[in-house]
């Protein structure tokens, strides 16, 4: 039994001895196939009371920046833990003379909550004087599958000299999912800080607002293009 129980320590101790705990943090470049929601923007421009108020599109769901936090745990050359990400983007329509301005603003936020599993399958390291072989730069591939909890907010704004109306709209909720694949690189500034780049493509599907005209979806996917900082202990 005492055997045992030192095999399992001594093993335990091993795993312990290559195993990392990681925080990361990368902020994206992040562009959004939003097709059907630049549809909707078109629908609310022709559709009454606004068709005969000339209203033009002056945002229409550009690429905007994306935020997104890893938990991990890295043995050897994998890692796996949880990867939670914060996107956003708009439309607007306006239309404004001397009279008075209105304007419609779209506002759609979306929360990804998922899991992520890295491979680095690449590692170039460096003599240290003092603790031998040094990890300097890493090339890693990543996959995340996630749920998006998609929101849009709708408001509305009628102004001129005598008054100015807000008139907001009911918050629309939907989950969607997604699927990111990306291929990065990590720097490593001392042996528990490192800087990453990465690019990849996020996939997204499902999550369409039944109660809005035609039923849009808010597709997040498009490219991500991120950079950022890491933490291992």
């Amino acid at each position: 039994m005492k055997r045992v129980f030192l095999a399992v320590f001594f093993c335990i101790a091993i795993f312990s001895l290559q195993a990392q705990f990681r925080f990361d943090y990368h902020a994206s470049y992040a562009t959004y196939n939003m097709n059907d929601m630049k549809g909707l923007m078109n629908s609310i421009k022709i559709s009454e009371p606004f068709k005969n108020l000339g209203l033009e599109i002056v945002d229409n769901f550009p690429a905007y920046i994306a935020h997104s936090v890893n938990i991990g745990y890295r043995v050897n050359n994998h890692e796996f833990g949880i990867k939670s990400g914060f996107y956003t983007t708009g439309g607007k329509l306006s239309v404004a003379d001397y009279s008075g301005k209105i304007s419609t603003t779209l506002i759609a936020n979306g929360y990804r909550e998922g899991v992520y599993y890295r491979n680095y399958f690449f590692t170039s390291s460096i003599e240290d004087v003092d603790k031998g072989l040094k990890d300097r730069f890493s090339l890693w591939g990543e996959v995340s599958p996630a749920l998006i909890i998609s929101t849009l907010k709708m408001k509305t704004v009628v102004s001129d000299v005598d008054f100015n109306e807000v008139m907001e709209e009911p918050q629309y909720n939907e989950n969607a999912y997604a699927l990111l694949i990306q291929i990065g690189g990590k720097y490593y500034v001392t042996k528990n800080i490192s800087f990453d780049v990465a690019t990849g493509y996020d996939l997204s599907f499902g999550g369409n607002y039944e109660n809005l005209i035609g039923s849009p979806r808010p597709d997040w996917s498009g490219f991500r293009l991120s950079g950022g900082l890491g933490f291992s202990f």
